[in-house]
């Protein structure tokens, strides 16, 4: 099975949903639930997600299974009143996608010494590009800037210079890796922070949009100094219209957070979701059901 050309894969919009987030540091004295960073602080966030794509084509089901694995460092470059300046860079990027049908369609990992993995090569081009993400203490994304030199660094590093090919792709890259596409996507592992303060297995409520828009529901879990949590349900909406298709899906979320006390870091946050829908092909005017279930933990690894 030939593998697909890395700047047209329509199951990347998909995958790469998830791989975008930023960690911060909370504190739970006397129960106010914020971010409380530190000029200085550096963390690393180990990311390992596992996603099922399920279409039903004339009543056979055609399943694709993506695997990821990612590694980003943080650090607090400034702090005011009301907000924070974060940096935030991509270490290590790990792809895997296969079909019981299909075979294996991508195999991609940023640390492959194989010179000719032009797949390999387009993702190194993310790895140590910092882009800075300005957040309020709630966890709401401000704006994020950088964007744009991922994307060119990744044109580079795959050595793609042909300008047909390049205007080609950059309008996807941009709904990827554009700095509007990563201020949504991050702003989905930061916006769990109620705007004032939380009594235990009291709920607030937040919203965000995007690619993947939430509707979510909030409750601090165990506020107890050894093992605080918080919990979130959430409906949401999955969506994406290009020039060959439009996905509509709908479904739900539930997200654990579990919180080291000491540090005000999080221990791990996991994240589980399905969303059904259909899946509209433009060309063929074909409506094909669709389902995707992923899952999703973030780790504090330093």
């Amino acid at each position: 099975m030939q593998k697909q050309n890395p700047l047209s894969w329509p199951s990347m919009k998909y995958l790469l949903l998830y791989i975008f987030v930023v960690v911060c540091s909370t504190t739970l004295a006397q129960q106010k639930l914020e971010y409380r960073l530190t000029v200085g602080d550096s963390f690393s966030v180990k990311q390992e997600a596992s996603q099922v794509i399920t279409q039903d084509i004339n009543g056979v089901d055609q399943i694709i299974q993506n695997d990821l694995m990612g590694i980003m460092q943080f650090s607090v470059l400034d702090k005011s009143a009301d907000y924070y300046t974060l940096s935030m860079s991509f270490k290590r990027l790990k792809m895997l996608m296969t079909s019981p049908s299909l075979g294996e369609l991508l195999n991609a990992d940023t640390d492959s010494k194989d010179l000719s993995d032009t797949t390999s090569n387009l993702f190194k081009g993310i790895l140590n590009i910092p882009v800075t993400i300005i957040m309020n203490t709630s966890g709401k994304i401000k704006s994020v800037t950088g964007g744009d030199k991922i994307i060119e660094n990744m044109f580079v590093s795959a050595e793609i210079t042909d300008p047909e090919v390049i205007e080609a792709s950059r309008d996807q890259m941009e709904k990827q890796f554009g700095s509007a596409a990563l201020s949504n996507s991050i702003e989905q592992m930061t916006y769990f922070y109620p705007k004032a303060n939380a009594a235990s297995n009291k709920e607030w409520r937040n919203s965000y949009t995007g690619a993947l828009t939430a509707d979510n529901i909030w409750t601090l879990s165990n506020n107890a100094e050894s093992k605080p949590s918080i919990s979130g349900s959430s409906k949401t909406i999955m969506s994406s219209i290009d020039d060959t298709m439009v996905m509509t899906l709908s479904g739900s979320q539930q997200t654990t957070v579990l919180l080291d006390p000491n540090t005000g870091l999080f221990n791990s946050i996991i994240v589980k979701g399905e969303n059904t829908g259909s899946t509209l092909f433009k060309a063929q005017n074909i409506s094909i059901p669709t389902r995707i279930t992923s899952s999703i933990i973030y780790k504090i690894t330093q």
